[in-house]
């Protein structure tokens, strides 16, 4: 049996107005903001692509303290992706070929590359939290109208 539609986010609801504290009033209230320090589990590549997101989404009031964790999971698997993506350019390059002991031709898909598909997919949910997809975005209201496009930089920034 179905369990019903996900309730909205809390900061929505005061955005929208329709907060009432008579419904609402027993949800944790975070009211204080991420820091913008990245975390200490980050590479130096990830840390440049949380403070470009940071700065996005902190403009926006997205990222609370309680986020750093998931933020930096987004950040890592973000990172991950862009690697793997770079070895897997062309067909040719995610699927190889060789010769059995026994003589017979092997074609398999290259361990990475289904690495790379579950990157993409986990990054896909990461980025659907942080309201980072079109539909996301409209449904936390953020207001990125504003012309930034936190990936046209991050698609130049060299390792």
């Amino acid at each position: 049996m179905g369990q019903g539609r996900n309730p909205k986010a809390t900061e929505l609801l005061k955005k929208q107005g329709t907060f009432r504290e008579d419904r609402h009033g027993d949800r944790v209230h975070i009211e204080n903001a991420l820091t913008i320090s990245p975390s200490n589990f980050l590479t130096a590549k990830e840390k440049k692509i949380w403070e470009k997101w940071y700065q996005v989404l902190q403009e926006n009031n997205i990222l609370k303290e309680t986020d750093e964790v998931a933020f930096g999971l987004l950040c890592k698997t973000f990172n991950r992706v862009e690697i793997l993506s770079k070895e897997f350019k062309k067909t040719d390059d995610y699927i190889y070929s060789y010769t059995s002991d026994v003589g017979a031709k092997v074609v398999k898909t290259h361990p990475k590359y289904a690495v790379l598909v579950e990157s993409e997919k986990n990054l896909l949910k990461l980025l659907t939290e942080f309201g980072m997809t079109p539909a996301s975005r409209n449904k936390v209201k953020m207001a990125l109208d504003k012309g930034v496009d936190p990936f046209a930089e991050l698609e130049n920034m060299d390792s």
